[in-house]
């Protein structure tokens, strides 16, 4: 057997093995992410003086760290546009690990004052650094990887495995919220899912360490020096027409599957654990609704398919907000549901990595969707805070129905990529 046609035969597994490996890293990191969410009512007893007060510190953190994923980009995209991608993932995996396992760690309010906090942000910002730099490195990847004519259908399950890793943090913080008392969750037992990250973190490394093949993966080559500020000069309009529509979808995930949990427990709708298995049951929504319309999106388009998706948002997102105020268990679940289907199938991975050159493909989607889920999604949570506490309920829905009308806008003046031919943006991939 020849070795071209040795290659040919791993080339398929080889293929598999690195969207496993990108997948699998994927859950780690949002795993860890959705342990603070989930964790955040906790937080405002445990690591501030508590209340409204307590409530809006901690999302306060979150928003102000959430400032820390376009750098992330600005600093790990350029550099796997450049060398590849292998390193700068088990970067990203273990930065997110690390930080995470040290929150497990972090002294009470009791103990050192306003330290909690200013130790959770600093954590929380290199969180956010690492996933800043994963979703543009590893989307970037994954485009390059998967065969034609199926980017949607992988970039579904990439957005899927996205929901399953936030949904096992989201789990994972409801089960020791159902299993502990309230004084030993807040003493100790909210540190569990933190620590159990760690060992999270040494699996996914593993599975982007390890070779896609012995045989054909050579090492990437060195390409001239990626600027952000060039990528963003000669690629602004589509910087910014990905950055509205990102800027949508992480608002509308972070208010219901951060806020609404948080405001139904702090507010008596419903008890954490509660909350946070309503919203568990929104991101396998999420999970199934991803690969599927994916998949629709590589035989119609991807315009077609996130028009849609945003449209239904903008419709639906009031109803089904006031509806969870009236304080119905059916209510919440039906909610996160409705959303989780909607998010889910706004393909937003192969849509956001079609709009830029294989060249430059990290760097310019690392800086859309950075600064959209930092600006916009990252503020998501506090926004609807202040809005609750000073304005009519109803701002907060129609808030996310905003930007969802921007985001239609935007997807109506982008180009249609998905039924193109793509042999000019698939190019050779190293992991």
């Amino acid at each position: 057997m020849s070795i071209h046609m040795s290659e040919e035969l791993h080339a398929p597994l080889s293929a598999r093995r690195s969207m496993v490996a990108a997948c699998a890293g994927n859950v780690v990191e949002w795993y860890d992410f959705a342990i603070f969410a989930g964790s955040a009512t906790v937080f405002a007893a445990v690591l501030t003086p508590g209340d409204w007060a307590g409530f809006t510190t901690i999302f306060a953190v979150l928003a102000v760290s959430f400032l820390f994923r376009p750098l992330g980009s600005l600093v790990l995209g350029p550099m796997a546009d450049r060398a590849g991608h292998r390193s700068t993932l088990s970067t990203t995996i273990l930065l997110m690990a690390g930080a995470t396992g040290a929150i497990g760690l972090l002294p009470p309010w009791a103990m050192i004052g306003a330290a909690a906090p200013l130790l959770l942000l600093g954590l929380r910002a290199l969180q956010a650094f690492s996933t800043g730099g994963e979703i543009g490195v590893s989307v970037a990847f994954l485009a390059g990887v998967s065969p034609a004519g199926r980017r949607g259908l992988v970039g579904g399950w990439y957005l899927s495995t996205t929901a399953i890793g936030f949904g096992a943090g989201l789990g994972a913080t409801a089960a020791m919220a159902a299993l502990l008392s309230e004084e030993d969750l807040l003493a100790w037992g909210w540190r569990i899912p933190f620590l159990v990250a760690v060992p999270l973190g040494v699996i996914g490394l593993y599975l982007r360490r390890r070779p896609a093949s012995p045989t054909i993966i050579a090492p990437a080559p060195v390409l001239p020096r990626v600027r952000p500020g060039v990528v963003l000069t000669q690629h602004f309009t589509t910087v910014r027409r990905c950055f509205l529509i990102a800027a949508a979808f992480s608002a509308a995930f972070n208010t219901w599957f951060i806020f609404v949990p948080s405001y139904a427990t702090a507010s008596g709708i419903s008890t954490l654990a509660g909350a946070l298995g309503c919203s568990l049951i929104g991101l396998v929504a999420v999970a199934l609704a991803a690969p599927l319309s994916g998949r629709l999106s590589d035989r119609l388009g991807r315009r077609p398919v996130l028009m849609t998706a945003t449209g239904i948002l903008a419709l639906v997102v009031v109803p089904l907000y006031l509806w969870v105020l009236d304080g119905s268990a059916v209510a919440l679940v039906v909610s996160a549901v409705v959303v989780g289907l909607v998010v889910g199938s706004m393909v937003l991975p192969a849509f956001l990595a079609e709009q830029f050159p294989a060249p430059v493909r990290a760097t310019g989607l690392g800086l859309a969707f950075g600064l959209g889920s930092a600006l916009i999604g990252g503020t998501a949570p506090l926004v609807a805070t202040i809005f609750t506490q000073r304005l009519p309920a109803v701002v907060v829905p129609v808030y996310l129905a905003c930007w969802a009308v921007i985001a239609l806008l935007a997807v109506y003046r982008s180009p249609e990529t998905g039924t193109t031919t793509e042999a000019d943006t698939r190019q050779p991939v190293s992991i």
